[in-house]
């Protein structure tokens, strides 16, 4: 008698568990995961005193009761006397950011002289972010994260 019992306790734990993640944990995760990003970045590739500059963060529908976050956030980079290695470094630092909040590589950034481009995704998770650098004269950072189209929750 003590096994269906027990049985029903892990179903009704278990299927807690599996509702997947709704908007506002999504959220969440990308504000938290974005703004360190952003704040790291400003201080260790930013020009002295950089903060962080939030452009927009929104809630945007998608139909069915569901919706997506929207983060863009800048921060204004140093610039040294050669544009592609000042690039070059924070690429690998703002990767480096990223990874060490449990995110990856979608694909191998994207380059030309004056700028650079990649988007990594954090491993299950629907929190997807895509950072571009820009050099020349007016050096920046800019993270756009966003996540998929979740229960408004």
């Amino acid at each position: 008698m003590r096994v269906p019992q027990i049985c029903a306790v892990v179903l009704v734990l278990g299927s807690g568990c599996a509702r997947g993640t709704t908007l506002p944990e999504a959220a969440s995760r990308l504000e938290s995961d974005s703004h360190s990003v952003l704040a790291e970045g400003a201080r260790r590739l930013g020009t002295p005193g950089a903060r962080p500059l939030i452009v927009f963060n929104d809630r945007r529908p998608c139909g069915g009761g569901r919706a997506r976050q929207v983060l863009r956030g800048t921060v204004p980079l140093r610039r040294g006397p050669d544009p592609r290695v000042d690039l070059d470094n924070a690429t690998d630092i703002s990767i480096g950011l990223a990874r060490a909040r449990g995110y990856r590589l979608e694909h191998p950034p994207a380059f030309t002289n004056e700028f650079r481009a990649f988007s990594m995704t954090r491993e299950g998770s629907v929190v997807r972010m895509v950072v571009r650098l820009h050099g020349g004269h007016h050096s920046s950072m800019r993270v756009d994260a966003v996540t998929s189209c979740l229960p408004r929750g």
